[in-house]
């Protein structure tokens, strides 16, 4: 059965998804309704007669509710392929246009893809979905780079908690082979990488699938607005040294399941971060 809080982040991107929609058929009725030829029609068959388009209304809710219900009830899973598109008409009693629009939405989502000449597919493809809203937020919420910041730290908090226990030696072995990396560079578009990878493999040694794809989500949406914090924290030699170490303890604290010394490190790690940000 698929987790609560995967077909929450469905119903809360489905609504952004169904706004679109719905605004770009008002533009489309905008647009033909100030047409010469075009006199408003009366009713919804006369606009069909008048354009030989079908008015989807909302009627690809059906669709979208349907998929989400049969993934809430574990019928679907990641991977099962679902009804083709006159099945799903025939069964919800909707316009094959409705179920090609909330199947659109739904690929939109994250929550299936559209194989050409197949059919359509479940998957779990919630990152670019995640790095949109979020992104959508920051514009419209006025989020701050601090709160932004702050929810990484608690992401990156509970995640290194739980690596101390789960991390796999090859995990650790790849997290130490990009800090060599890190340490000997002198490219900064390489140490850049690298600095990524480790705080990546971190969270990936929670081996909790929505800690991981959250945290990759909120980096990518760092990175977007806060393209030069590194740069500008790495210009003070003492911050370079500091960052460094950082990095290297967070690395021996998930060797040595040592929580103290990881949490201790990922303190000054984003003590630097938050200077920067309040300077």
């Amino acid at each position: 059965m698929q987790h609560p809080g995967a077909c929450l982040l469905l119903r809360n991107i489905y609504q952004i998804s169904a706004f679109a929609a719905e605004n770009r058929r008002r533009q489309w009725y905008i647009g033909v309704k100030h047409t010469k030829k075009f006199s408003a029609p009366a009713n919804r068959r006369e606009l069909i007669s008048k354009t030989g388009l079908i008015c989807v209304e909302k009627s690809y809710e059906k669709v979208v509710d349907y998929v989400q219900k049969q993934i809430l009830d574990g019928v679907c899973r990641t991977g099962d392929k679902l009804p083709s598109e006159r099945e799903m008409a025939q069964q919800l009693n909707v316009s094959r246009t409705s179920v090609r629009e909330g199947l659109r939405i739904l690929e939109q989502m994250g929550a299936l893809y559209c194989q050409q000449g197949s059919g359509n597919y479940i998957t779990g493809n919630f990152e670019s979905t995640l790095i949109r809203v979020m992104t959508l937020m920051f514009a419209v919420e006025g989020t701050t780079y601090r709160e932004i910041s702050e929810f990484r730290y608690a992401l990156e908090s509970q995640a290194l908690s739980l690596a101390v226990h789960h991390a796999t030696e090859e995990q650790i072995e790849e997290m130490e082979y990009h800090m060599s990396i890190l340490e000997t560079s002198m490219e900064e578009n390489i140490r850049s990488r690298h600095d990524k990878k480790i705080h990546y493999l971190v969270a990936e040694a929670s081996h909790n699938n929505y800690l991981i794809v959250n945290f990759l989500a909120l980096t990518q949406v760092m990175d977007q607005y806060v393209k030069d914090m590194r740069v500008r924290i790495l210009s003070d030699a003492k911050n370079r040294e500091g960052l460094m170490q950082t990095h290297k303890d967070l690395i021996k604290a998930v060797r040595d399941k040592d929580i103290r010394l990881g949490h201790d490190a990922l303190d000054r790690h984003y003590i630097y971060i938050y200077q920067y940000l309040d300077s």
